[in-house]
């Protein structure tokens, strides 16, 4: 009954909709233990990614030195330089995947205040790992990309057998 005096200046159908709306917002809802417990679990995965061997500070100190593979053929030189390639790659995929959980704590830990209540630090760290996310965005290598723009070839004309020909 309450919110039919909260919605009593409008009519009956907008009634209708503002009490769907009510409801919905209401089974939005957050339960602060349930919240609680989903931080907790994002800030263990980042503590065991930190202290794994899959850390990129710990990726950092495990490289081979120059001559290791071998030297004095082309191959050798070839072999290092896609292994320094992995060796990179390995790391930014291991500060992204950190990035990633940790902007997944905080979304956790503000999803019940609203992102207007977080503060100001929170808020920075946030934008930062938002903008660390978009940097190491490589378009090429999205699958869902690639499936789109296979979907958009499958529905494009076939060129000009599909054009008018002459005037219409």
């Amino acid at each position: 009954m309450a919110e039919e005096s909260v919605f009593s200046f409008l009519g009956a159908s907008a009634k209708s909709q503002a009490a769907a709306i009510s409801a919905q917002a209401k089974a939005l809802a957050v339960d602060y233990e349930t919240i609680s417990g989903y931080k907790k679990v994002v800030d263990e995965l980042l503590t065991k990614l930190g202290n794994s061997e899959a850390s990129d500070k710990k990726l950092a100190h495990t490289t081979l030195p120059e001559g290791t593979l071998g030297t004095g053929f082309a191959e050798a030189v070839d072999l290092f330089s896609a292994y320094e390639t992995v060796q990179r790659e390995l790391q930014n995929l291991s500060k992204g995947l950190a990035g990633h959980i940790e902007a997944l704590g905080i979304a956790i830990q503000t999803a019940g205040k609203g992102f207007t209540a977080v503060d100001e630090e929170t808020k920075r760290r946030m934008a930062t790992i938002a903008k660390q996310a978009e940097a190491a965005y490589v378009k090429d290598r999205d699958p869902l990309v690639k499936e789109q723009q296979a979907q958009a070839a499958k529905q494009a004309p076939a060129g000009e057998a599909n054009e008018p020909k002459g005037n219409i």
